[in-house]
């Protein structure tokens, strides 16, 4: 029996930005599932963590730390069981429970050196020693450091996830005396302390969310920096694909959609769920036309670029629906607005999140736009597949990994693909889907069981990383 314990910044359901909670939300609990490991997860207590898993939670020990030259800084740690995993929680009214966002703010460096720092020095007051600490992205990159610095009575080892290289956490150099630790070069890169590099260098494994990304990360066009790092310890990257909770996304069970169905009643199915998302979002139903959808954060990175130079184009010469529901940059949220006016009953957009519009549309349509710039996993397409909602995608990352191109010849496909990061490519691709969606009912059909029957759970992906764990151990 060996224990483990994750680190992370966000984990669903407790609080969620991105697709790092949902991975942190499931992982752990399925690789306690394999037995043989005592698996526990640890994060901020955020202000916008809901009232009903407050209430429930468990006070557990309260100490002090030094961080930089403040000392008896309080912490607090609070804990919660929910299914098989015990949850703790850094409570710090400061840094944490009085902020309306999780990110961005002007003190970030401090915040996560606080957590950090909490983190480690909580395990001997909980009487909680890991033999591995699992940390994900730049929030609890320093870590791995830190273990080998200031606590190497723990003994333990380290495994950094790299969720998306892109983020990095880098600060002005003399923030490193927040952690109480003296110079190295470890934490250093181009004159600024970087806590994604110091884990990079400092992790005894590295992984990352596919195996596509973890090899583009070490070329100069995906490395942000790092991929001469990252070419260094090729030997301990590691690409495992993101899974997703298929107790959650299932359309033969999931209570968020308005009818419930399986590969064979799937065309029913969709036309029920497209009749009530249509009255919902006040758009003229009409069963022959495809609903194309977008669930994303509106960023540069999602490829929204592209879209913006054909979209209008399309709309105005093909017949399909259009509806996107997220939240990201102004630009792009404004573009999508702009294009909901200039054709009400084809674009339907909601700028924001909503956990049960998104299962709703998922149900609903018929081709999932994924045309990203670059994608570390990504988990839309994934979702997209169960529900039988054929993704598109731009051959990058974790896309690579998850979605098979239609191939006519011998019928084999779960989704369709582009290679360039262009705008004409992808319509042409989306264009011939269309097509045969209205045109070749049989091979349509088959495109939806290679999509509903792909198998992307995290038993796969745990046994992965249980075989990493055992490794390093």
């Amino acid at each position: 029996m060996y224990q483990i314990l994750h680190v992370s910044a966000e984990v669903s359901p407790f609080v969620k930005i991105g697709g790092l909670a949902d991975v942190v939300g499931s992982l752990p609990g399925e690789i306690k599932r394999l037995r043989g490991s005592e698996v526990r997860v640890i994060l901020p207590l955020y202000k916008s963590i809901p009232s009903h898993f407050k209430k429930a939670m468990e006070d557990e020990v309260k100490f002090t730390i030094q961080l930089g030259n403040e000392e008896d800084v309080y912490v607090g740690i609070k804990s919660l069981k929910k299914g098989n995993i015990l949850y703790y929680f850094v409570d710090n009214e400061f840094f944490f429970g009085s902020r309306d966002n999780i990110y961005n703010y002007g003190d970030e460096s401090k915040r996560f050196a606080y957590f950090q720092l909490a983190v480690l020095e909580s395990l001997k007051h909980l009487n909680f020693i890991p033999d591995i600490v699992h940390v994900h992205d730049w929030h609890t990159a320093m870590i791995p450091l830190l273990l080998k610095r200031r606590y190497p009575e723990y003994h333990a080892k380290s495994v950094l996830s790299i969720h998306n290289l892109a983020y990095q956490g880098i600060f002005p150099l003399q923030d490193f005396q927040l952690f109480s630790i003296n110079y190295t070069p470890e934490f250093e890169f181009e004159g600024f302390l970087n806590f994604l590099k110091t884990g990079i260098v400092t992790a005894d494994i590295l992984t990352t969310v596919s195996q596509t990304y973890a090899n583009e990360i070490k070329t100069d066009y995906f490395g942000y920096g790092m991929q001469n790092l990252l070419k260094m310890r090729s030997h301990d990257l590691h690409g495992i694909v993101n899974g997703i909770d298929y107790t959650e996304f299932n359309p033969q069970n999931d209570k968020l959609i308005e009818a419930n169905f399986d590969f064979s009643n799937y065309r029913q199915g969709k036309i029920n769920n497209k009749k009530a998302l249509y009255q919902k979002l006040g758009v003229n139903f009409d069963p022959k036309k495809p609903l194309v959808s977008i669930v994303s954060r509106l960023v540069s990175q999602k490829g929204i670029d592209l879209i913006q130079r054909v979209f209008s184009e399309m709309l105005s010469m093909d017949d399909f629906k259009f509806v996107v529901l997220g939240s990201g940059e102004s630009l792009y949220e404004e573009y999508f607005q702009e294009l909901e006016k200039d054709f009400p009953n084809k674009v339907k957009v909601y700028i924001g999140y909503s956990n049960e519009l998104a299962h709703q549309i998922y149900a609903s349509s018929d081709i999932f736009l994924m045309p990203s710039k670059y994608e570390p996993c990504g988990l839309g397409q994934i979702i997209a597949l169960k529900y039988g909602s054929i993704p598109l995608v731009r051959e990058t990352g974790g896309l690579v990994d998850t979605i098979t191109p239609y191939n006519e010849f011998n019928s084999s496909g779960n989704g369709f693909s582009f290679t360039n990061f262009n705008a004409h490519d992808m319509m042409h691709v989306l264009r011939y889907a269309i097509h045969i969606y209205q045109h070749n009912k049989e091979a349509w059909d088959h495109i939806v069981k290679e999509a509903m029957i792909s198998d992307f759970s995290w038993k796969t992906s745990a046994k992965e990383y249980r075989k990493l764990y055992k490794k390093i151990l």
